[in-house]
Order: C-alpha cells, then sequence, then structure tokens
C-alpha cells in the first residue's frame, strides 16, 4: 500500500507542474518472463541429498503496470510507473519430501523514452523495486517455511510501438531488488488514455 501512495504522490507532482494536454496516462498488461535458475537448484539439491531431484517451474507470469508520460516535444518524453508481477513457483521433489520456492516483485520506475515518426519508441531509466521469496521444505508431513523480501534499485531499457491510443513492447528491467541474478523481461500491450 505504501509503494500505491508512493506511486500517486509522484505522478501528482509530476501532473500538477505540467500542461494536461502534454501527460497522458496508461495501463499495461502481459508476461514478465524471468530465470528461475530451478536447473540450478535441483542440481545443488542433488549434490547435498545424494539422491536424483525432480521439478518442474514456471517461466512466465502476468504482470501489470500503470503510468504517466509527460511530452517534452513529440519525439521525447518522461514515464513513470508502477509494476508487478503474479508469483513464480518452482518445486523440487526428493525421496518422498518437497521443497518449493515462489518469487513476486513489484516496484516504481522512471523513464526517458524517444519517439519516432514510424511510431516505434525505445526507452530507458531506473527503477527502484521490492522482490519478495517465499520457500517451503515438507519432510514427513512436516512443513517448514521461510519468506524473506529485498529491495534495491536497477536499470530497464525496451522498445514498442504506439498506434493512436494503443502500445505493444517490451521491457527489461535488471536487478529486481536489488539483486543481480533477478531479471525480467515484461512482453505486453497497453492503451493510454
Amino acid at each position: 500500500m505504501r509503494k500505491i501512495l508512493k506511486l500517486m504522490s509522484i505522478l501528482l507532482i509530476f501532473t500538477s507542474s505540467a500542461n494536461a494536454a502534454d501527460i497522458k496516462m496508461g495501463i499495461e498488461g502481459g508476461i514478465g518472463y524471468a530465470d528461475m535458475r530451478a536447473e540450478e537448484t535441483a542440481q545443488t539439491l542433488a549434490n547435498l541429498s545424494g539422491s536424483t531431484v525432480t521439478y518442474t517451474y514456471d517461466e512466465g507470469t502476468w504482470m501489470g503496470r500503470i503510468f504517466a508520460d509527460y511530452a517534452f516535444s513529440p519525439e521525447l518524453s518522461a514515464e513513470v510507473g508502477y509494476f508487478m508481477t503474479g508469483s513464480l513457483d518452482a518445486t523440487y521433489t526428493i525421496s518422498g519430501s518437497s521443497a518449493t520456492e515462489s518469487y513476486d516483485a513489484m516496484g516504481l520506475d522512471f523513464a526517458g523514452v524517444i519517439k519516432t515518426d514510424s511510431s516505434l519508441y525505445f526507452k530507458a531509466g531506473l527503477h527502484t523495486s521490492e522482490l519478495n521469496g517465499a520457500a517451503s521444505l515438507t519432510i514427513g508431513g512436516t512443513k517448514y517455511s521461510v519468506s524473506e523480501t529485498i529491495s534495491g534499485t536497477g536499470y530497464l531499457a525496451g522498445a514498442g510501438i504506439e498506434i493512436d491510443s494503443t502500445r505493444y513492447g517490451l521491457t527489461y528491467y535488471s536487478d529486481l531488488g536489488g539483486d543481480g541474478d533477478s531479471d525480467l523481461v515484461f512482453m505486453y500491450a497497453g492503451i493510454t488514455f
């Protein structure tokens, strides 16, 4: 909830000092792809236990973003947005025992956007985000759980096409939660109003 309040404060400051004709709001939705490194985790568990480990994992989950865009000129604008993801899950099974891990993310982003005459746009910027992780281990019917949240900054880069009020694009977010191994690719469709 605090993140949403921060976003609303940023959007209000962003929009209050600008001409309303130069600002547009938007919403994007799609799929966020990330590598959970499940194969590496399974191999580590196999090495530690000396047993075969089977596993299943998600490669992608839903992702959404709301944003405000302020146009300095027809070719140059700035965007500020809030994004969140669904949960990426993995399950590992070894000799009747199981372990699960789950991750989701949310954050604020800021980017400069360059638009071309052919409706293409390119953007680059920074984000501050939280990565929430939860894990559980079940041995002999007893479940043990642990969770952790990390936060930090990273960069983003993306490109897309915007025709009238419809957008299609791809954005790469590096270092979610400040973790150098947690990158995400967001493939989306969106609308502006």
